[in-house]
């Protein structure tokens, strides 16, 4: 009798336990189907497809904001040109047009920008995005008279017109990132490329000019599980390009004490020094459905620039 009772409680318990471990299995299946299952919006196209390959895909729209800070040395593209009326380089009350070799100008700036993106993955590969920002910079401009030529002929003068402009710009742009992964070897992550290409339009509001920005990346790394979600690590390659042209007006320059312009107008095309770099990026995605993101990258080489961005992807 005590041997039967024993038989009969091992044989439901092991009923219960094929029943609890099915039970677990069906809501685990349903949990992966409800993640899996189409977006609202239909997007990316063929990513039913890929799913069922069995590559987890993120949820295809969002939106984020972007803070970026950057130091950048340009270059004079044309002759630097200068109207000045009074003053030593005026002469007599007269307008007096300069013209000052490229070569002769050295330009620094520095750019703090706010940046609002809204994306949505287009193709499992394909992100489309585009931006609307708000920046505050300053450029430092320095123009060598020694070589100046006034009104048409030769007139150098020992002296140096120091331009320090400020200004506030709002831009829109648009960009596009292509993405795929490569698997290596069982036990190793996948390796994850990216290729992305921007280009932003900036008109700023206290100097008659506007910022053309051309922006390229390629970036290589891996993602790894976390606490609460999963990192990327990425080595990049960045090229940037930034072309402007500057005009404006200054009243009452003065360098060392002597009075150089009553007024004086200048006008300069500008473009970034150097257009290659390098960066590391780190991607924190995070929540029930990865549906948060953290963001920062530090760019270095040529020119220093950090990024630090949050998202949420719906």
């Amino acid at each position: 009798m005590i041997r039967l009772l024993t038989i009969m409680i091992v044989l439901c318990a092991h009923t219960v336990f094929n029943t609890v471990k099915a039970a677990g299995s069906e809501l685990i299946e349903q949990v992966e189907r409800e993640k899996n299952q189409a977006h609202w919006s239909g997007l990316p196209i063929w990513g039913e497809q890929v799913r069922e390959m069995g590559y987890e895909l993120p949820i295809p729209v969002g939106f984020g904001v972007y803070m970026n800070s950057q130091d950048v040395e340009y270059i004079a593209t044309d002759d630097f040109k200068i109207d000045a009326t009074g003053g030593v380089l005026g002469g007599f009350g007269k307008p007096a047009h300069y013209v000052v070799p490229a070569d002769d100008v050295a330009i620094k700036g520095t750019d703090k920008s706010v940046q609002l993106r809204a994306d949505a993955w287009v193709f499992p590969f394909l992100n489309i995005y585009g931006l609307a920002g708000y920046t505050e910079g300053n450029k430092e401009i320095s123009a060598d008279l020694s070589n100046a030529t006034r009104n048409g002929k030769p007139f150098g003068v020992p002296a140096t017109i120091p331009i320090n402009i400020e200004y506030q710009a709002y831009n829109l742009g648009i960009g596009a990132v292509i993405a795929t992964q490569i698997d290596v070897i069982e036990g190793i992550n996948p390796i994850i490329i990216t290729a992305a290409g921007a280009v932003t339009n900036a008109w700023t509001t206290t100097t008659d000019s506007t910022i053309l920005t051309k922006i390229g990346s390629l970036r290589v790394g891996q993602r790894y599980d976390v606490p609460y979600g999963k990192l990327a690590l990425l080595l990049g390659y960045q090229y940037q390009s930034i072309e402007q042209n500057v005009t404006g007006s200054l009243t009452n320059l003065q360098v060392g004490g002597i009075n150089l312009a009553d007024e004086l107008q200048f006008d300069v095309d500008l473009k970034s020094k150097e257009t290659s770099n390098m960066s590391l990026a780190a991607v924190y995605d995070f929540g029930y459905e990865k549906e948060w993101n953290l963001m920062a990258e530090y760019s270095f080489l040529n020119w220093n620039q950090l990024i630090v961005a949050v998202g949420y992807r719906f």
